[in-house]
């Protein structure tokens, strides 16, 4: 506790998780019964991707930019802004279909005003975990961090598919804005740490200090050569995660039931994942489990799920691709905030951010129409490449997508292993050196309110 009675360290850190997890798991609801309605509204994989390749577009767009304010401004301000801003977007979209006056493009550019708020969010929430406990806690804190992810999605595909049986699309935005409300107040409860009041004078504003973060990556072998197997190995995910959701509705005739329980048995592996990662004591080095976990990822994650054609084998891909999210995350996640200054981590952050969200539109830009247009058609019972792959991928419908997911799976063994070979990514922490310890100015009170 701190002079005011407010938790401190882990235990503020906890309680703010808490309301992440109420917020994310509304949000989760939204963007699973906004796919299904766009898909019902115009049944293309393109349109469905539409909706991330807006989000993330804008996350991109405006990741430099927050970079630089996050390491101004203290991190409550950041927290709170990025949080009322979604809610925001939220409510408009609410009262679009409340007026049934709602179309697909409109969905798409409320998901990019929600990046543009994203954009600040998590470089805030990383860059803040340095300050509020010493490094042996980084990899907890992280995993906890990838179990945001991971724990609404176990309840909020069913729930949603559930509720939109019974009520509309705007039940679903109601409860969504309820969970900004909650995730907004838990920030108010804890004492949130600053960084010191010269790094923050340092920090310079606008677009020029946003080049901090690219420089402070570019010039450094290790963390330069680890963002590049980052964006590889994102951009590999991404193609299988722009076409999970039609895979699988087309695949099952459209089955609701079927894609939430996919989602949810996923989102359990992520929970499984980030309670083994909490769990267990850190290894002294940490980018061999790092592989590792890249490695499972792409043959059980990805592979094995473009080659299975039943629920149970989607689901246990699934689940072993989320399983290793935490790993991955909290591990990779740690190195970086081992190795970089405190008071830059907002830049480098959101320059991370920005390198590894291009990876979404580019994955929509490939997968969307490239399933479309070609693989679908070539996939077709009796088409050319379901000929070629002699039953290997499943044909018929979703079976284009499918193949999607076995050739990014084998694309990110490939990425494993050249990552592994190459010094500067292997070696990366003991290449690049540990800053000195932070000297934080006292904990932000919650009373002084947002300056």
């Amino acid at each position: 506790m701190n002079g005011r009675g407010r938790p401190e360290g882990m235990s503020a850190f906890t309680i703010i998780w808490l309301g992440q997890v109420a917020s994310v798991l509304g949000t989760r609801m939204t963007n699973f019964a906004l796919a299904i309605f766009v898909w019902q509204q115009t049944h293309r994989a393109t349109d469905v991707g539409l909706m991330t390749f807006f989000a993330f577009g804008a996350t991109v767009l405006c990741s430099p930019l927050a970079g630089a304010l996050i390491d101004r401004w203290n991190r409550r301000l950041t927290i709170v802004l990025s949080d009322l801003g979604s809610a925001a977007a939220v409510l408009v979209a609410l009262a679009l279909f409340a007026t049934h006056s709602v179309s697909v493009w409109h969905l798409f550019a409320l998901n990019a005003v929600t990046g543009a708020f994203v954009a600040f969010q998590q470089p805030a929430y990383a860059a803040t975990i340095s300050l509020m406990m010493p490094r042996e806690h980084f990899p907890r804190a992280n995993a906890m961090l990838s179990m945001v992810r991971s724990i609404p999605g176990v309840f909020a595909p069913a729930l949603a598919a559930a509720l939109l049986g019974f009520v509309s699309v705007q039940g679903v935005l109601a409860l969504d804005v309820a969970s900004y409300a909650i995730g907004i107040g838990t920030v108010f409860l804890v004492a949130v740490p600053a960084a010191a009041p010269a790094a923050r004078a340092r920090a310079a504003a606008g677009w020029r200090g946003a080049l901090v973060g690219f420089q402070r990556i570019w010039g450094d072998a290790g963390l330069r050569g680890l963002q590049a197997m980052l964006f590889a190995i994102n951009l590999m995910a991404g193609l299988g995660w722009i076409v999970l959701t039609p895979m699988i509705l087309a695949r099952t005739g459209g089955d609701q039931v079927q894609l939430g329980a996919v989602m949810s048995i996923g989102a359990i592996g992520g929970i499984a994942g980030g309670l083994a990662v909490t769990a267990t004591k850190a290894p002294a080095v940490k980018m061999p489990w790092v592989l590792l976990g890249i490695l499972v990822f792409s043959v059980l994650g990805r592979v094995l799920l473009g080659l299975g054609d039943t629920l149970a084998v989607w689901a246990a891909a699934w689940f072993c691709a989320w399983a290793c999210i935490p790993l991955i995350d909290g591990y990779c996640q740690s190195i970086w905030q081992e190795r970089v200054e405190p008071a830059i981590q907002g830049r480098v952050f959101a320059a991370r951010q920005l390198v590894e969200n291009m990876t979404q539109p580019l994955s929509l830009a490939i997968a969307g129409p490239l399933a479309d247009a070609v693989l679908e058609p070539a996939m077709r019972p009796g088409g050319a490449l379901a000929r070629a792959l002699g039953g290997l991928v499943h044909p018929g419908p979703g079976g284009g997508m499918a193949l999607i997911f076995v050739v990014s799976g084998l694309a990110g063994v490939a990425v494993t292993a050249v990552s592994a070979l190459t010094p500067a990514v292997r070696r990366v922490e003991s290449i690049t050196p540990h800053p000195p310890d932070p000297a934080p100015a006292p904990a932000e009170a919650a009373g002084g309110g947002i300056r």
